[in-house]
């Protein structure tokens, strides 16, 4: 079965799944709501004359599936070009440098805590907690290490210039050198 009327807003996108409910499924608002995964009475609220209550995103989506219904999207070439002209009207072009395709926004501290909270009272949550830290802990030990090992590397490729160790060692005894190439102001080097 298809439903041909275009419907533009969420209120227009209730009287379908209100219609199957009562007529393809015909179940109460409470089966409904156990259908769905719904809290108790929900249903009612939503559907119902006064709608004192909306679905979000994700449960509408759930009621679209508990009806046996699915979204398709399809242009309105009369919305688009009122869209055009506005975005001609008052926007400038978005220029290709500007986009960002692979930006990753920074996890909130609210999201952090979902997570913890999740974890910590799900039934193993803890062991799973703790692995992820032990491997987040090793993740980051090693790029330290590997970063300190590139360090050393770019630091050993550079040449090395003598090194005077001052020590209390007798005058008579010239004061270590250490390092394998010359100074490059040195003797030593205008003579190679």
């Amino acid at each position: 079965m298809c439903i041909a009327r275009p419907i533009t807003s969420y209120t227009e996108a209730l009287g379908p799944i209100r219609e199957r409910v009562g007529t393809v499924l015909k179940i109460r608002y409470e089966d409904f709501d156990h259908l769905c995964g719904f809290a108790a009475g929900l249903s009612g609220k939503v559907f119902g004359a006064a709608q004192v209550k909306r679905l979000g995103l994700e449960k509408f989506f759930d009621a679209i599936r508990g009806v046996g219904l699915r979204i398709r999207f399809e242009e309105d070439p009369e919305q688009t070009a009122r869209m055009l002209e506005r975005v001609a009207q008052n926007y400038e072009p978005r220029q290709a440098h500007q986009a960002r395709p692979n930006n990753h926004s920074h996890l909130s501290n609210k999201i952090i805590d979902e997570v913890l909270t999740y974890l910590a009272n799900r039934p193993g949550g803890l062991t799973v907690l703790n692995g992820a830290v032990k491997k987040a802990r090793s993740n980051l030990a090693r790029r330290a290490a590997n970063a300190l090992w590139e360090k050393r590397k770019r630091a050993s490729d550079l040449p090395t210039y003598p090194v005077l160790r001052i020590s209390n060692a007798p005058a008579s005894r010239p004061p270590e050198v250490r390092g394998a190439a010359p100074h490059p102001c040195s003797a030593e080097a205008y003579a190679a």
